[in-house]
């Protein structure tokens, strides 16, 4: 690994703005373009098998790449590094949030991103539908995810159910686009060979090495649980937050979105987040850089700072540390296991589908969490107003348009709150 690889990936971390494509493409100038530590073929190989893991697909290629450029010193160091920054920013603005709680203007600004929050999924939703719903069968089965959501059922039984449902149909439930990958149009392979000095396993087959990485991952993440839970972090509910946030990692299939909703609606049932701080953990989220899945870093602190013994600011960086930890434990395991059959491994049909179809539940979980929002947002203190309408509207424009940058409407909308409240 290149002596200086670390000044790279703590930018790449510090600009990953924009989502998962956004993410993807500053990986794809930094690490083939610009230094090439990895071909093109290698790259987009990578990219596939991301796609088709739970937890943050961008963090895990950032993770793999770093492992062909130093084994798994060098993914560790590329994958922490690509979520330092989010996950830095994300714990102070949730400690600004808990400590303002009782400051007006502080408050003001956190309600006025909760309309703007309501345009970025409603956006998140139409980008996630044009590229599910590309058939009556996805539809339908979107439509059924959506009633069941709406009733009550589970995500993760929805997410199960719309995974075997797709890999057992007999016909496709996407059209064939007949073209290149959808991130590979407009370059040509490299033609010069990536560096690497990751190790390949020379005295073990890729798959004992894939067992042997899981078996020792899973040890390390119950070493930290035993840990956790032991020491009572977080005023207690440290092992809580380790196991809710591991399995919201292992839920995310189909990108963070796909397990948001759920993991917001579990939080709220635990009691670590009020109904409307939802809007403000998504907020946080969006705006600052790193995974969409950096919510559960502003939740853990908040549900460490809300205990009843020993909470405080000690307690919630406890907490935001722990919810943080174990949402990419997971990641790093899958990676790390994967890693030397990434250039064989390829979709098979059923599994093609089967990915389709969890696109659609998820879908369904975006336009039923935007509903939600929309009828808490534009119905405060239970009666309709138009200014919320008004800012999620323009929020959703300037976005759609891209005349400015999430962070730029969230902190656009926050400044409408703060004025509000000034003049009121």
């Amino acid at each position: 690994m290149k002596p200086d690889a670390w000044k790279t990936w703590l930018m790449i971390g510090a600009t990953g703005f924009g989502g998962p494509a956004g993410q993807v493409a500053i990986l794809h100038r930094e690490v083939v373009e610009r230094r090439k530590w990895l071909d093109e073929e290698d790259f987009l190989a990578a990219m596939r098998v991301c796609m088709l893991l739970p937890g943050p697909e961008a963090q895990q290629l950032a993770a793999y790449a770093g492992w062909r450029q130093g084994g798994v010193a060098g993914g560790l160091l590329a994958g922490t590094l690509f979520v330092i920054p989010g996950a830095l920013l994300v714990t102070a603005l949730a400690w600004l949030h808990a400590a303002g709680e009782h400051l007006p203007l502080v408050a003001a600004g956190f309600a006025g991103t909760r309309p703007a929050v309501v345009a970025l999924v409603a956006l998140a939703a139409w980008r996630i539908g044009k590229k599910s719903l590309r058939s009556h069968g996805a539809a339908v089965i979107a439509l059924g995810a959506l009633a069941s959501l709406a009733a009550g059922v589970s995500f993760p039984l929805v997410v199960l159910v719309a995974g075997l449902v797709g890999f057992l149909l007999p016909f496709d439930l996407a059209p064939r686009s007949g073209g290149k990958d959808a991130h590979a149009a407009g370059h040509e392979l490299a033609t010069a060979p990536a560096h690497t000095d990751a190790p390949q396993a020379r005295d073990r087959s890729p798959i004992q090495h894939a067992l042997v990485t899981t078996v020792l991952w899973t040890a390390i993440w119950g070493a930290a649980y035993l840990f956790v839970r032991l020491l009572h972090l977080a005023g207690g509910r440290g092992a809580d937050i380790a196991a809710l946030f591991t399995e919201t990692t292992l839920l995310s299939l189909g990108g963070a979105y796909a397990v948001v909703p759920w993991a917001l609606d579990e939080s709220v049932a635990r009691g670590w987040l009020e109904p409307p701080e939802r809007f403000d953990a998504l907020a946080m989220g969006e705006a600052t850089p790193g995974p969409l899945i950096l919510v559960v870093t502003f939740i853990g602190f908040l549900a460490g700072w809300k205990t009843d013994t020993a909470g405080g600011a000690a307690a919630g960086l406890e907490g935001a540390a722990i919810a943080t930890l174990f949402a990419f434990i997971p990641s790093f395991a899958m990676v790390f296991a994967l890693a030397p059959l990434v250039r064989s491994i390829r979709p098979t049909s059923g599994l093609g589908r089967a990915m389709t179809a969890i696109g659609a539940a998820v879908v369904a979980a975006v336009v039923l969490l935007g509903l939600k929002f929309a009828a808490a947002s534009f119905t405060p203190n239970g009666q309709p107003s138009l200014l919320p309408v008004v800012v999620a509207a323009v929020s959703a424009v300037a976005l759609l348009r891209g005349w400015v940058s999430t962070p730029v409407v969230v902190a656009a909308a926050a400044a409408v709150g703060v004025l509000l409240q000034a003049i009121s």
